[in-house]
């Protein structure tokens, strides 16, 4: 397989691989994602495998809508409100699943969801028609990648294609799980546990 080099201005043809089944690595706001289509379930054991990733380890899905959210997980009132007035954003949460979704993921009933907040990202997956899986664009154990030349270093022919340039890195997003009683801080970034906690306090009174 040749892996392709795209520049942003090649949204369209970015957009319409990753529909058709392809992998595209893409620029994010930290490190490069693997982009894939979540239409096919088949996709998500092709991924792991382009990855050399656990089985045990899931892989966070991008949306470019809150409706997509509603689409694959379910969703409460006070879920419902910290999405508003958190997403887009540098936040990941974790939602119970829809058990008529994925059910290929018979070991986990969770989902980790994050709405894209770069306008391209956005307007690639509203184009893909529905949510994408968006892991690290690396092999699993080895470093991120923040350049599409580090990308290559680990996928050239692995992948379909890879969008040209790099990123400055920063902070990773946030993961709070609100599947629980308590919402849970998995990892704490731009976002603070102490922020969400205070407002699903304000949103309950």
């Amino acid at each position: 397989m040749k892996t392709n080099i795209y520049e942003l201005e090649d949204l369209e043809v970015v957009a319409n691989t990753v529909r058709e089944g392809g992998f595209v690595a893409i620029k994010t706001d930290t490190v490069y994602g693997l982009a894939a289509s979540s239409h096919d379930d088949e996709l998500y054991e092709k991924l792991q495998k382009v990855k050399e990733r656990p089985a045990d380890k899931p892989f966070p899905l991008m949306v470019s809508s809150l409706e997509q959210i509603e689409s694959v997980a379910d969703v409460t009132e006070l879920q419902r409100h910290l999405m508003h007035t958190f997403m887009p954003g540098a936040v990941t949460f974790i939602f119970k699943r829809k058990p008529d979704v994925f059910q290929f993921l018979k070991d986990q009933d969770t989902l980790g969801i994050r709405m894209a907040d770069d306008p391209w990202v956005q307007a690639m997956i509203a184009k893909v028609g529905n949510p994408i899986w968006l892991p690290s664009a690396n092999r699993s154990g080895f470093p991120t990648a923040t350049s599409s030349h580090m990308v290559l270093e680990q996928l050239d022919g692995k992948i379909d294609g890879v969008i040209n340039g790099e990123i400055s890195g920063g902070i990773s997003s946030s993961v709070f799980d609100l599947t629980g009683d308590k919402i849970v801080c998995l990892r704490e970034g731009i976002v603070t546990l102490e922020a969400v906690q205070k407002e699903a306090e304000q949103w309950k009174k």
